[in-house]
């Protein structure tokens, strides 16, 4: 698979849904069979599926400390941390050095809080929580995506109890 076929799927003709379930089929397909488009197409992908992974691991961080259970917390923040570090690897996306700017803004705010899940104060985890959020934010304002705004959900969207077992 190649910037033509994908860039031919995008172009498409069709609207709505047909041309997102055309294109969605392409890469789809280019990843099912393990053909990884090449390019900024490529950079793209990467950058999707890491920020998909940052926002999902954020999000149940979000729900732990909701239930008061900072052990859970603190395993879904190694394993945000981890997408952080997947996202600092990223040269870059369109002309913004993303990864520069993962590295930069999202590994300090993941250290403070790591530090404060493991001082075992929620107030200061959940502080801790919002100015990580935070970052994203600026991240996303800086990269002229402002349009993509995190904040706190507390709608549990998974098959999932958060609260520590007692």
């Amino acid at each position: 698979m190649n910037d033509a076929v994908i860039k031919e799927a995008a172009g498409s003709k069709m609207r709505g849904r047909s041309a997102g379930r055309h294109l969605g089929r392409v890469l789809a397909l280019s990843l099912g069979l393990g053909i990884a488009p090449l390019g900024s197409a490529e950079e793209s992908l990467d950058l999707v599926a890491v920020m998909a992974d940052m926002q999902r691991f954020a999000h149940k961080i979000q729900l732990s400390l909701d239930a008061e259970n900072l052990r859970l917390a603190d395993f879904y923040a190694h394993e945000l941390e981890a997408a952080v570090a997947r996202a600092s690897s990223i040269d870059s996306y369109g002309d913004y050095p993303v990864g520069r700017l993962s590295a930069s803004t999202l590994k300090p705010l993941m250290l403070q809080l790591g530090t404060a899940i493991d001082s075992g104060e929620l107030p200061r985890a959940n502080t801790a929580f919002d100015q990580l959020l935070s970052g994203c934010n600026s991240c996303h304002q800086l990269t002229e995506h402002g349009y993509i705004h995190l904040q706190r959900n507390a709608v549990n969207p998974y098959l999932q109890s958060f609260a520590p077992l007692r």
